[in-house]
């Protein structure tokens, strides 16, 4: 889900970012309808997207398997402020995550496919799908696990499409089977997550795309502790795992050098953390991302 830049054909990079405009495009008319119905919906969103971010970004180890890996979080966006929204602050948690070499500027629109629609949608549709013959807490977790398995099948298919094009489908099982080992776990952590919040934000009566009602400060409130949680939860996962498996790489960089042992990523993200490091890059932007959705995205909707 975090292809780098350079991966790609030119041709492959265009197609995929077709498609995310398209999505976002609609998303964007989507937010701004809602908005002007309901204004605490913009504060949501950024909020949710902040988590997203978060959750996207830190990676998991996964000591059997020598590897980590993190969830995409977009399946549980998609229940809170819909699936067209998700799409949207993938896309924008993608482009501040590309510098911090996660992903790529000419990568966004492949990983916003990958991530923001396949995703979003397809754990979205998991949800509605058992959200009437299930428990709310199962529906919501199968759409979590389901999200995130989809968004790495999607990834390798990408893969397979750009660099093996005369034998896809082998290598896109080739290359599924590179991701599915490590994330599989991460899958699992995704549905006890997203179950909970989502059981927690229905039982308090929030409002959702599930439930009505609620005041922008209890939301506010309760979204900040939901996301202290589950970076707590991320941070303190990480860090067993590390304790039993150091120096494990990411799954997405595993991957890519098994599907070009050749390449030697050199984006604007790389050189960025070899300039200042990675604590201080991770924090420069998170404060960047945070004050565009949360601030400067709201001003400028003021001034139209």
């Amino acid at each position: 889900m975090h292809i780098s830049d350079g991966i790609l054909d030119l041709k492959w990079i265009l197609f995929w970012y077709a498609i995310s405009v398209i999505f976002i495009a609609l998303g964007l008319r989507i937010i701004n309808k809602r908005v002007k119905e309901d204004p605490v919906y913009l504060p949501r969103i950024a909020l949710i997207g902040a988590v997203v971010f978060v959750i996207s970004v830190w990676h998991i180890p996964v000591p059997v398997t020598g590897s980590s890996s993190h969830p995409v979080g977009t399946p549980l966006a998609s229940i809170i402020i819909g699936p067209f929204a998700a799409v949207v602050i993938s896309a924008i948690a993608l482009f501040f995550q590309s510098f911090i070499a996660h992903g790529g500027l000419t990568t966004i629109g492949a990983n916003t496919f990958s991530m923001g629609i396949v995703g979003a949608f397809g754990g979205y549709f998991v949800f509605r799908i058992l959200r009437n013959i299930s428990p709310l807490w199962f529906s919501s977790g199968m759409a979590g696990l389901a999200g995130s398995i989809l968004t790495y099948l999607t990834t390798a298919f990408q893969l397979a499409l750009s660099l093996n094009p005369d034998n896809v489908m082998y290598y896109w099982k080739l290359y599924s089977i590179g991701f599915i080992p490590t994330q599989l776990p991460i899958a699992f952590a995704e549905f006890a997550f997203t179950a909970y919040v989502i059981r927690y934000i229905y039982k308090t009566e929030i409002k959702t795309s599930i439930s009505s009602g609620w005041p922008i400060d209890r939301f506010t409130f309760i979204s900040l502790s939901l996301m202290v949680l589950i970076a707590s939860a991320i941070a303190i996962g990480a860090y067993a795992g590390y304790m039993h498996g150091s120096n494990m790489v990411g799954i997405d960089t595993s991957v890519e050098e098994l599907a070009a042992p050749a390449f030697s990523p050199d984006g604007i993200g790389i050189r960025l953390m070899a300039l200042i490091g990675e604590p201080l890059g991770f924090a420069l932007v998170g404060i960047t991302g945070g004050l565009f959705t949360g601030y400067f995205w709201n001003d400028l909707r003021r001034k139209k």
